[in-house]
């Protein structure tokens, strides 16, 4: 019987050239069509994030609102002066130069003129809004919105102690959504709103507290 005599080499076994080319193609296929749905779902779950947080909100304030409760406040510059407002009173105050302006189309029209869901215009009007400019607490519009806002910082428990950080943010928007905004309507004091925008402090176009842009709830409109 004849035996082979052994060389000492071993025939090597791996992956050749076309088979790598289709292996990368295969996973670029793929990466092609998961990254974009992955990323869908990131930003749907933002903007679910951002709804709850909103509905929170919008359910503190109705509460209050609808009860007309006494708040009890005061002010940094007075702390120990106690001042009485009722909800109703402090909420719809129609004495500041905000809502005359509004009123009286003297802000850019964009800004606060809506078109409601039949196709009427209405006035939105910010009551109190919380962003980069009033460090972490909610903030009044006018002086006689002061209590609305202690409310909520006080004692709404849940919406003023975790940030309020906006997540979600629409493509194309710049400068990015920065600032809540509690509103309701000139046409429906019924109509209580949450609304998020802009703030930047470098540009003219939103100044003061900012600029209502979108509407988170009811009926999200990004």
């Amino acid at each position: 019987m004849e035996v082979k005599k052994y060389t000492g080499r071993i025939k090597a076994k791996g992956f050749t050239l076309i088979e790598i080319i289709v292996v990368i193609s295969v996973l670029g296929v793929l990466m092609a069509i998961l990254v974009p749905s992955l990323l869908g779902y990131v930003r749907k779950a933002r903007r679910t994030s951002d709804i709850a947080t909103a509905k929170e909100i919008y359910n503190n304030v109705v509460q209050v609102i609808s009860e007309d409760k006494r708040i009890a406040w005061t002010t940094p510059s007075a702390p120990n002066n106690v001042f009485y407002s009722n909800a109703q009173e402090s909420f719809y105050s129609t004495k500041g130069s905000s809502y005359k302006a509004i009123m009286n189309g003297s802000y850019k029209a964009q800004w606060f003129t809506k078109v409601d869901e039949e196709g009427n215009i209405y006035h939105l009007i910010p009551v109190v809004t919380y962003g980069p400019r009033t460090n972490r607490k909610w903030l009044k519009i006018e002086q006689e919105q002061e209590a609305i806002a202690y409310y909520l910082n006080n004692e709404a428990a849940g919406i003023s102690d975790k940030g309020l950080k906006i997540k979600y943010q629409p493509k194309g928007q710049d400068p990015d959504l920065n600032t809540w905004f509690v509103c309701y309507r000139s046409n429906d004091v019924s109509q209580v709103e949450i609304w998020v925008g802009c703030w930047k402090s470098n540009d003219p176009d939103y100044g003061g507290s900012g600029v209502p842009v979108y509407r988170v709830y009811p009926d999200p409109t990004y």
